[in-house]
């Protein structure tokens, strides 16, 4: 999980007003390397580990969200592109129509 940001969620606050500022301080660090660098949590607290688990799978849930809503968004988009092709050579048949209709004079053929 590479990134630039990342969203830190209000519950991730709410769980370190728990910890010390030692706890804090490598949780923080934890979470950080995890995301910009791929690298787990290492730690021998195990209330750490515990709420690690529980971040890194709100993380992870929010980045399969993101990737999810960007397969939606361009399928969305090639579908109006389609459209507006469809949509498009509709009028140029239409116009083609319409103009054969007419004789030498611009008087429409009935």
């Amino acid at each position: 999980m590479k990134g630039n940001n990342f969203k830190f969620k209000r519950n991730f606050y709410t769980v370190m007003r728990d910890m010390t500022d030692k706890q804090a301080g490598e949780f923080i660090k934890g979470v950080c390397g995890y995301v910009f660098d791929g690298k787990p949590l290492n730690t021998k607290d195990e209330y750490l580990k515990g709420v690690y688990i529980y971040v890194k799978r709100e993380l992870d849930v929010s980045a399969m969200n993101a990737v999810n809503g960007k397969k939606g968004a361009e399928k969305l988009a090639e579908i109006k592109q389609k459209q507006k092709v469809a949509n498009n050579l509709g009028m140029l048949i239409e116009t083609v129509v319409v103009t054969s209709k007419k004789d030498k004079n611009g008087q429409t053929n009935k």
